[in-house]
């Protein structure tokens, strides 16, 4: 009888191998052959499921997105629960590089970004993450503009486009941090975007 083998969890082990690799060893160190190592398996089982590097990226950068957002969504705010100022220091200081899984999850991101300007797939992939980001981020500062927790004069527009600049240099400059070094400028680069869009210190 032939063995049952869960595909769906076969590849998102094999997405946690790759962060793993790029965590300890960086980008340079992925392939077919040391992501499959580091997931125990063979390379033939990985290449079943993702044929090239480029697919085995896509799917990990598809992956890395899924879990922050699953970690953006235990952020609430609203009555009772976290202001929008809270709410959004919670969510830029959750991408700080503050441990291997988002170190590896930084590094994951910005191979995908380099990739974009040469894949077209990859940057419709990019564009429409943005898309979603800019509306969900429109609706944010909506629902804080009618609570009254904007800084006054603030145009939503450039607040969405500084939060999405910020979010791609968090990610970008984790990329360069060495384990170990101080995120101190992170985060009062956060405690800046956070006072300049709330006005809240």
């Amino acid at each position: 009888m032939p063995k049952y083998v869960d595909k769906d969890a076969r590849r998102r082990e094999v997405a946690a191998a790759l962060r793993r690799v790029a965590a300890r060893e960086g980008l340079e160190a992925v392939s077919i052959r040391t992501v499959a190592a580091e997931a125990g398996l063979s390379a033939g089982a990985v290449q079943r499921d993702f044929a090239t590097k480029d697919e085995l990226l896509a799917f990990a950068f598809h992956d890395t997105v899924a879990a922050v957002e699953e970690r953006f969504s235990r952020i609430r705010i609203g009555p009772g629960r976290a202001t929008f100022a809270e709410g959004l220091r919670a969510v830029l200081l959750d991408l700080l590089p503050t441990d291997d899984e988002r170190r590896a999850q930084a590094r994951v991101w910005a191979a995908f970004y380099a990739r974009a300007a040469l894949v077209p797939d990859f940057a419709r992939t990019l564009a429409d993450l943005d898309g979603r980001a800019r509306t969900a981020l429109r609706a944010a500062l909506s629902y804080a503009s009618e609570q009254g927790e904007l800084a006054p004069g603030l145009d939503p527009g450039a607040a969405v486009e500084l939060l999405l600049v910020l979010v791609d240099g968090i990610w970008l400059t984790a990329v360069r941090q060495p384990p170990g070094a101080s995120l101190d400028p992170q985060r009062a680069a956060v405690d800046a975007a956070v006072t300049a869009v709330t006005g809240t210190p």
